[in-house]
């Protein structure tokens, strides 16, 4: 070889190291590494992680704007024989280690492939290649052997401990495998015999590999295969060792790395390798440069990689005024659409194929798309505007002021004409088209879909239906979904129904092929450090929690600078060995990537093979298609690949499901009339038809009187406490106003909301700053709400462009002073040549610095506005079916004490005249009855069920629970019961069931597509008994897997009270194992029946008597509701407070659902069960290490939490230890949003929550039915009998105030009897006189134990 330069001539590179990216087991994170090498005066170096590429990217980049030359390689696995072949044998079967150097761009193209195809084909316990791939793949690739783990080191290892020459002779012929893989290509050899110096095991072996790289004339190569940065980072690499193992540092058995395994300087490694192996150990120093200045790699950042597709254009195309259609654009549209199709193309496997024409061929399909989509979404006369003039041109702006110009029409064509010549400049018209095509398949499917974030903010998303906000009417910049300027691909989000998101996905996999998801990299954050570094240490628990909750979890906390900011932490850091041997440990390791995972919703798409652009990788046992990409989603985006966000919101489920159960449940006139409009036969009213939710006009009085009261329960981003009272506040009755209090509504800008309120309702005056800037706060009252103002501020005023603006506001909300230096003195002379004085300037542009930092993204806030409005306009005008839908997926996807509550806002819902409009609109009923489930009744999800004879209406209808929100029922089992009941055996209900579409169930329990509808279709009967059901639905058939569990699951929640009655259940119960068996007997029976006909013979079926129940004593009523609740997770038939209504009544209590029109600190009692409770060590103050407790409550209402102290607690939290009922005592605090109770005290629900005052009984003459002697006389008695009896917990007799109400008027009696109160009094008088005639008035809340012999009384509220 050729001798060194004098400047090279003491050089070094290290060409074995280890990042963070060789997961858990390098300790090097990227910066810290190039920092450090650049620091010890080395001018390239390589990473080798094992067996991938995760962090190539990232370090070439780094690397690069260091100085530093990236030398990008791998150590890869290599399997012992072939990489499929996954006999375990013990011996290596994790494959050879080997290091693998790009040398030129065909290496790092090999290196794709070898990575990829080792996690995709070769995985088992690592990700494996073999020597048939390295084969395939040697060009352009450096290979270095020797060092433990590698082929050649092992044998040699073994040949050192036996002298067996076999093994001799496997490493030779190893080596000149490799020699002759590995041939030179021209610029050198490239395969290197690799020493080490660092553990006695490879210093062993080191005299085998000279003499085989002698013997072969093979060169040397020396290294350190480096681990982590410093010799000082030892500790933590070991620790980070113990992580990684799940072994404890004090472990003697467990894996321990030298401490040699550091990122040494030139001047180490040429001093250790001199002086132990001479003139090899120069030649090996000086082969480290050689290799070094041989590979040079230039990654393609920024290619386009943008998948091409071939558009199948249609001959002719309808219109949109064809009479066959009725006026009905969506379905015109629709049809229009269907008859392009899309072919996936190839440019590297199709020959002769001009891709010029493929291109051209999709922006023309585009374009015909859009511009179909804009009579889609503006109407037919659109048309008459069309123009081709591009938004932003002088030539526009001048077409634009021509005399009888529509303004509003040219720019929204000047728009689309923009979009289109950029999209179209970019080369990404096809990625729009692979969207459109994705999207319009799973429309037609029923799974809505919808782009979020910036993607709202085009033009051409708009027309094409994955965006549903006009950008032109909502001040929407394309430029923060992309512009010209912009190098990366931009990627489309898209919300999917989360029932057919992995449908879409598949269909894209299948039809594309060339699909992966995107890997993420967990990454080790202070806390997480602290426990997994304690844990090691072996640190007891409470201890290492205790130093975790010392740093503050505030975004971007570090050790560092929580040891600054908090005296705390710093004087444990301090003072105590083990944290600050833990908080060492961390700092090290801190910010590096922990583990691999695969992004939630994030693919990439393109039209060639994947692992020629990026390599990929699979997770263990995943499978054949679930492939993954080894780069993160920012990195594949630099390498020019378009991502996609495939994101589940379940809201579009409840919608498409509501309108299912809507079109399913009422016929097309009860649907028109259910909006207030009239159904004139085929083409409706010639308007969109009510449930095209794309065409709504988003001005309804009715729909924005729902957000004015704040009854935006169950309604998308607006059903939080806090948010309900803005709206109340607010008075929207604009679609701006729901979009400005989308992004109002956050920490930063919640400030501006009073602002907000008072100058749209008039109350203080909209401030003018520059004609500029009152133009693009208009909207929002003079307050800057969204990052697009401040855009076009900038650009507008201060005559920096658009894409500098985003940049900007980039860099204002990441702090980075240097850019936003730079853009300040643009802006002034831009703002100053508008007519603007440099201070004021400087001040406008301060405020802007304030207000960038957290203005929000006015295009996610407006497609979510949208979403938001349509749900609340299916709550307006079908509460029933939209609380059916909504309560389907709450159940499914949240426990059940966070979707409870919603049973009582839907209980509140509001039924409004739909041809009345605004908050005087007339109010035809309140309240959505909601049911228990039914086997006859009840769908597997929440359904509306009409009763016989009730007419099929948006006003009519209940709720029936769905079967499959019973705990213990599996879906399989609830769906064939369905199946079976409605006679769809052996069909899927999606193929058949219209039920499972959404659909109403009449009072038969039909569904009425095939029964009130008049379908041809028979349905089975509905289930008898529990006989009749076990006979059809036989234990441990094929059918659903119904078994025991299930069928008393059903008991318990009440199914059968509608065969059987709801006193029953107890016998049911014990009935099951009986009637099980007599099922399996006759399905038994019956097989063996066929046989014989099928044989021949005959058969007669005999119609047997139906069996009885067992015979079993009732349940009591708590024993039901317990069971109840058990199985279902609450109360449905009844509630366990019903018991106690009377004595409830008796007290001034109020019910959980009006805590929130209480005033803050308003006193009050309530009468509830707890339905958990959380109890809390408290850490700081007095109180430390006492307990407290927060108990969320319930009743027949709703739910609270409620906060109990450390004192109240002790005294009173034995009263939470029984499963009942209690009355609360406390004050309402509403400083959390939503209302809760600071506890005084509790009362067990026999108890007395006031004493003193004067028990009142009220009789009402017209509840006497005539017979008022006689009640009168039986209270004469009761009260007798009462007078001295001594009350719970010895409470003294109170006074008796007697009120007689009469038509003529009421008069007060008071006699000297003296009573106890006591429930038993309470409900005897009730039942005599009814409902809330009997209450203790002037009462007062005692403190049974009070400290210090005081006690305090309070007036009851």
């Amino acid at each position: 070889m050729s001798a060194l330069s004098a400047e090279n001539a003491g050089g070094f590179a290290h060409l074995h190291l280890h990042t963070e990216y060789s997961l858990l087991d390098g300790g090097n994170r990227i910066d810290r590494l190039v920092a450090r090498v650049k620091e010890l005066g080395m001018d390239s170096v390589a990473v080798t992680d094992h067996g991938n590429m995760f962090g190539a990217v990232s370090f070439y980049s780094q690397a690069k704007a260091a100085g530093v030359k990236p030398i990008l390689g791998v150590e890869a696995y290599v399997a012992p024989g072939d990489r499929t072949d996954r006999t375990y044998t013990g011996a290596s079967d994790g494959g050879y280690h080997l290091v693998l150097l790009a040398e030129n761009r065909t290496g790092w193209d090999h290196l794709l492939h070898l990575c990829s195809q080792a996690y995709l084909t070769g995985f088992y316990f690592k990700p494996r290649i073999d020597r048939a791939l390295l084969r395939e793949c040697s060009s352009g690739l450096i290979a270095i052997n020797g060092h433990l783990g590698s082929e050649m080191g092992e044998h040699l290892l073994s040949y050192e401990r036996s002298k067996d020459k076999a093994k001799w002779a496997a490493a030779v012929e190893s080596a000149e495998w490799h020699a002759e893989t590995f041939a030179d290509e021209g610029t050198g050899p490239r395969f290197f015999v690799e020493l080490q110096h660092h553990v006695p095991e490879q210093i062993a072996i080191n005299p085998h590999l000279i003499k085989i790289a002698e013997e072969l004339n093979l060169p040397l190569v020396g290294d350190n295969d480096s681990h982590f940065l410093k010799a000082e980072d030892h500790d933590a690499h070991d620790t980070l060792i113990c992580i990684s193992t799940g072994k404890a540092k004090a472990d003697p058995q467990r894996m321990r790395y030298t401490p040699e395994l550091y990122v040494k300087s030139p001047e180490q490694m040429r001093e250790i390798f001199h002086r132990e192996y001479g003139d090899h150990g120069r030649e090996a120093m000086d082969n480290t440069v050689r290799i070094a200045d041989r590979c040079d790699v230039e990654l393609p950042i920024g290619a386009n990689h943008a998948p091409m597709v071939r558009v199948v254009a249609p001959e002719d195309l309808p219109r949109h005024d064809d009479p066959s259609y009725s006026g009905d654009l969506t379905r015109w549209y629709g049809e229009y659409c269907a008859r392009f199709e899309l072919e996936p193309f190839e440019s590297d496997t199709e020959e002769d194929v001009d891709e010029g024409a493929i291109k051209d061929a999709c922006d023309h399909a585009l374009r015909l798309m859009a511009e179909a989509g804009m009579v889609w979404r503006y109407g037919g006369s659109i048309l008459e505007h069309r123009h081709e003039w591009i938004e932003g041109t002088s030539e526009a702006a001048k077409q634009r002021e021509a005399d009888g110009v529509d303004t509003d029409s040219f720019d929204k064509w000047a728009r689309l004409n923009r979009e289109l010549k950029i999209l179209a400049d970019k080369l990404i018209s096809a990625y729009f088209l692979i969207v459109w095509d994705f999207v319009n398949w799973g429309r037609q499917r029923g799974v809505p879909s919808m782009a979020r974030g910036s993607g709202v903010g085009t033009m051409v998303g708009y027309v094409l239906g994955f965006s549903n906000a006009c950008p032109v009417r909502y001040g929407l910049l394309f430029e923060r979904f992309t512009d010209p300027d912009r190098t990366e691909y931009p990627d489309i989000d898209i919300d999917l129904c989360q029932d057919g998101r992995g449908d879409v996905i598949e269909y894209v996999r299948e039809k594309y092929g060339h699909v992966a998801q995107i890997i993420t990299f967990g990454t080790l954050k202070a806390r997480a450090a602290v426990r997994d570094v304690a844990r090691v240490l072996e640190v007891p628990l409470p201890k290492a929690d205790a130093i975790a909750k010392a740093i503050p979890e505030a975004l971007g906390t570090t050790f560092d600078s929580a040891l600054k900011d908090e005296p705390d932490f710093k004087k444990l850091y301090d003072t105590d060995p083990d944290v600050k041997r833990i908080v060492d440990n961390g700092r090290v390791m801190e910010g590096q990537a922990r583990h691999a995972s695969v992004h939630a919703a994030g693919v990439i798409v393109a039209t060639r093979p994947l692992d020629q652009i990026v390599p990929l990788y699979k997770q263990a046992g995943a499978g054949d298609n679930e492939i993954v990409t080894q780069w993160d989603g920012p990195t594949c985006e630099k390498m020019g690949l378009l991502k996609m966000d495939f994101l589940g919101l379940r809201t579009l489920s409840v919608i498409e499901r509501a309108k299912s159960l809507i079109r399913s449940g009422l016929d097309e006139a009860a649907i028109y009339a259910g909006v207030g409009r009239e159904y004139r036969g085929g083409r409706g009213d010639g308007g969109p038809h009510p449930l095209d939710l794309e065409r709504l006009t988003y001005d309804d009085r009715s729909v924005f009187s729902l957000f004015q009261r704040g009854d935006t329960s169950g309604v998308f981003q607006f059903e939080s406490g806090g948010m309900r009272r803005l709206l109340v506040e607010m008075k929207p009755d604009r679609l701006e106003d729901l979009i400005a209090a989308n992004a109002l509504f956050r920490p930063g800008p919640m400030d501006l909301i009073p602002d907000y309120n008072r100058r749209k309702h008039g109350s203080e005056p909209v401030p003018s700053v520059h004609p500029i800037v009152d133009k693009f706060t208009a909207e929002t009252y003079g307050v800057m709400v969204y990052q697009e103002q401040v855009m076009q501020i900038v650009h507008e005023l201060g005559g920096i462009p658009l894409r500098a603006a985003y940049s900007l506001i980039k860099a204002i909300s990441k702090k980075k002073a240097k850019i936003i230096n730079a853009e300040r003195p643009k802006f002034i002379e831009g703002a100053g040549e508008k007519g603007l004085g440099k201070k004021q300037a400087d001040d406008l542009f301060e405020l802007i610095l304030k207000f960038a930092g957290y203005g929000f993204n006015k295009s996610h806030s407006t497609g979510y506005a949208i979403v938001a409005y349509q749900t609340a306009y299916l709550k307006t005008y079908f509460p029933a079916q939209y609380y059916a839908a909504f309560l389907t997926f709450e159940s499914q996807a949240q426990k059940v004490a966070d979707w409870i509550p919603y049973l009582d806002d839907a209980r509140r819902a509001v039924f409004v005249d739909p041809k009345t409009k605004g908050p005087k609109a007339k109010v035809i009923k309140r309240g959505v009855d909601i049911k228990p489930p039914d086997v006859n009744r009840s769908d597997s999800d929440f359904a509306v069920v009409f009763e016989d004879g009730e007419p099929h209406d948006a006003h009519h209808g209940h709720v029936r629970f769905g079967m499959r929100a019973l705990k213990g029922a599996g879906s399989k089992a609830i769906e064939s019961i369905v199946a079976e009941r409605d006679g769809l055996k052996g069909q899927t209900s999606t193929e058949t069931n219209p039920v499972a579409h959404g659909g109403g169930i009449d009072g038969n329990g039909l569904p009425p597509g095939l029964a009130a509808s008049g379908g041809t279709k028979k349905l089975r009967a509905p289930f008898r008994s529990l006989h009749d059901f076990c006979e059809r639905m036989p234990s441990g058939s094929s059918n659903g897997a119904v078994n025991k569990a299930t069928i008393e699951a059903l008991i318990k929640a009440g199914a059968f009270d509608s065969v059987h009655g709801r006193d029953a259940r107890a016998s049911l119960v014990a009935s099951i194992e009986g009637a099980v068996s007599a099922g399996q007997r006759i399905a038994a029976d019956r097989a063996a029946g066929q046989s014989v006909l099928f044989g021949g013979g005959d058969t007669a079926e005999v119609e047997a008597p139906e069996p009885t129940l067992e015979k079993m004593e009732p349940w009591s009523e708590s024993e039901t509701l317990k069971q109840e609740k058990e199985t279902l997770g609450f109360y449905v038939s009844s509630h366990p407070l019903e018991q106690w209504k009377h004595w409830v009544q008796a007290f001034p209590t109020k019910p959980v659902r009006e805590l929130k029109g209480l005033g803050q600190d308003a006193r009050v009692i309530v009468a509830v069960m707890a339905q958990s409770v959380r109890q809390l060590v408290m850490k700081t103050g007095r109180n430390a290490g006492r307990k407290m407790a927060i108990i969320t409550m319930e009743d027949a209402t709703g739910t609270a939490d409620s906060v109990m102290f450390a004192d109240c607690f002790e005294r009173y939290g034995s009263v939470l230890e029984d499963d009942e009922p209690f009355f609360l005592l406390g004050r309402v605090d509403h400083s959390r949003g939503e209302p809760q109770i600071i506890v005084d005290r509790l009362v067990p629900i026999a108890g007395v929550p006031l004493e003193k005052g004067t028990l009142r009984v009220v009789v009402r003459e017209q509840r006497l039915n005539g017979d008022a002697n006689d009640r009168l006389a039986a209270l004469h008695r009761c009260m007798i009998s009462a007078d001295g009896v001594v009350g719970p917990e010895g409470t003294k007799p109170v006074p008796i105030e007697l009120v007689v109400d009469t038509d003529l008027g009421w008069a007060s009696i008071e006699p000297k009897t003296r009573v106890a109160l006591r429930p038993e009094l309470v409900r005897e008088v009730s039942e005599l006189l009814g409902d809330q005639s009997v209450r203790l008035v002037g009462g007062v809340s005692v403190e049974v134990e009070e400290p210090r012999g005081r006690r305090r009384n309070r007036a009851s509220e």
